[in-house]
């Protein structure tokens, strides 16, 4: 099949994307090639290829996926630029022989795939690979074994830690990984649509049988995450996690990396940047959008210049990036080679960022008597809440919400910089508000809280929310942290009266004068987290949840 540019072109969202490219196309034709590559156990892997038309041999770009056709938007397009650009479907998806199982098989399969390409004709000896969230992860999981061919990588959306992923510290991510399983089981349920599979996954109780009860199919895969709240489970040491956890130690070629600061995944993507080798960071370059996992902006309030650096779907900054370390030729916008770039909310502009790892400076502390966050500590006055596990607080802006928007774009979500009801909203919901800043405070370190809590039950969580409330009162959502007693103190005892410190991801944002900041704790944000039954058993399995009686004696937080 051809493709011309002129007629391509004229698709809207095409235009737009070409319109934001500084550069013009350097082919007017390219040809869509269907072909196989056999892996070393025979299977025999489906590849589509954008092969510009009259060239002998070019730079090729490529992208593992097990998620077919709707990963290729603007990918194949990028070939009218100078490039070969190569999308293979993974083992067992979209015409792809094989069994398809999460992460199993791509480390062999890329390794194979990346070597046989590296020998074709129409390659010129220089390869960089591409693609979001599994697709990083089919990069990085090869990392240490790239031939010198391979120049450049452009990790997006991923986190190579498979724990953090799936938990914090001790709360699964019920909603991003039950409903992804629900997405990309493999399974076809045709009894259900993909829409209600997703909400019945979620919501199902326990957990642990919702494969088989909604899918139709006991996943073994899925189940053994659902038993890896420990982070020294066989699963995290073993088989492709185990190997994806000291990858970026490894890391040998410059990296271009994209991370939005509410995706699941941003804590893994910064802590493996830190992790990188200095000389491979130096040479390398994170841009940080204002974004979800989507890489969609996420925010009720105007984010004015969200895309700045990348351009509309991150087009621009792969080309600026792919021109200078595949062809050698100079940036065509500014690139800060060992820095990071990053949105700052409030600045609503960017900012280059050496590192977040300064602990903060600032505290307020979380004043019971009045309700209220302020620089001097008061008198403590016990406040108690009723938590129900039936009945959970809903998530209201969210940094681990991960697949909501793909079924129900024409609905709210959560995840995000997302408008917060006002204090008193639901009984199980303590907010503490500060008085209005007298001048602009810059927030660019790791945020924690620390807090004085009991519990009527042996076993529960406590989480923590805070936000900026504007000029016009409304509050919008910035950071959270979750934790239970048992992850946070190995033993508890009911209604022991005890000190636990929640940790926040780092965010940037500026605190403008006349601005408020609110800190919300209570003991629930689903479906971003599972709902904790209040018991000692394994939450999912635990068919039994029970109500806690939550008291808040008082705290701080740090920024």
């Amino acid at each position: 099949m051809i493709l011309k540019f002129s007629e391509i072109y004229k698709k809207p969202y095409i235009k737009e994307i070409v319109d934001d490219i500084p550069i013009k196309p350097v082919f007017n034709e390219i040809e869509i090639r269907s072909f196989y590559i056999k892996m070393r156990d025979g299977v025999n892997l489906l590849c589509h290829g954008a092969f510009p038309v009259g060239a002998q041999s070019l730079p090729v770009i490529l992208m593992r996926t097990p998620y077919g056709p709707q990963s290729l938007r603007f990918f194949h397009e990028m070939a009218f630029y100078g490039y070969i650009c190569i999308a293979q479907n993974c083992r067992g998806c979209f015409g792809s022989q094989g069994e398809w199982f999460p992460a199993k098989n791509e480390r062999g399969d890329g390794t194979d795939t990346v070597n046989y390409i590296k020998c074709q004709p129409y390659c010129n000896g220089n390869i960089a690979m591409t693609g979001t969230s599994y697709l990083t992860m089919c990069q990085y999981i090869i990392c240490d074994l790239l031939p010198p061919e391979v120049k450049t990588l452009n990790f997006e959306v991923y986190s190579p830690y498979r724990h953090d992923l799936l938990y914090t510290n001790g709360m699964f991510h019920i909603e991003a990984y039950s409903g992804w399983t629900a997405y990309n089981s493999g399974i076809k349920n045709m009894n259900i649509s993909a829409d209600e599979a997703y909400y019945k996954m979620i919501n199902y109780s326990p957990q642990m049988y919702a494969d088989e009860a909604v899918l139709g199919k006991k996943l073994d895969w899925y189940r053994q995450w659902l038993l890896g709240e420990d982070k020294d489970n066989e699963l995290y040491k073993n088989g492709a996690y185990g190997i994806l956890k000291d990858i970026p130690e490894n890391i040998k070629v410059p990296i271009l990396a994209h991370a939005g600061w509410y995706d699941p995944h941003f804590g893994g993507m910064l802590k493996s940047w830190e992790k990188m080798p200095e000389e491979i960071k130096s040479k390398s370059y994170m841009v940080i959008t204002p974004t979800n996992h989507k890489q969609g902006l996420c925010s009720d309030l105007d984010e004015k210049n969200a895309f700045e650096p990348v351009g509309r779907r991150f087009i621009r900054s792969k080309l600026n990036w792919f021109n200078r370390h595949l062809k050698g030729q100079d940036y065509f916008q500014p690139v800060y080679e060992g820095s990071i770039n990053a949105y700052v909310y409030g600045l609503n502009d960017y900012r280059i960022f050496k590192s977040f790892k300064e602990k903060g400076a600032r505290r307020l502390y979380i004043n019971t008597s009045d309700k209220t966050l302020s620089q001097t500590e008061k008198e403590p006055m016990p406040l108690k809440y009723k938590y129900d596990p039936k009945n959970p607080a809903p998530s209201c802006g969210s940094e681990v919400i991960m697949i909501d928007y793909m079924y129900h774009k024409h609905k709210t979500t959560a995840e995000g910089r997302r408008r917060i009801p006002k204090p008193g909203y639901r009984s199980d919901v303590l907010s503490f508000v500060s008085e209005p800043f007298k001048e602009d405070v810059l927030i660019e370190n790791p945020v924690s809280v620390q807090i004085c809590v009991s519990s009527s039950a042996p076993d529960t969580c406590f989480y923590a929310r805070l936000s900026t409330v504007e000029k016009n009162g409304e509050a919008y959502y910035l950071r959270s942290g979750i934790t239970t007693l048992k992850q946070y103190l190995g033993v508890y005892k009911a209604n022991e009266k005890v000190k636990i410190t929640i940790n926040f991801n780092t965010v940037a944002a500026l605190i403008k004068s006349g601005t408020m900041l609110r800190l919300d704790i209570t003991s629930s944000d689903f479906p971003s987290f599972n709902a904790h039954p209040n018991t000692l058993n394994l939450w999912s399995v635990e068919e039994h949840p029970v109500t806690a009686v939550q008291t808040v004696y008082g705290g701080s937080i740090t920024f």
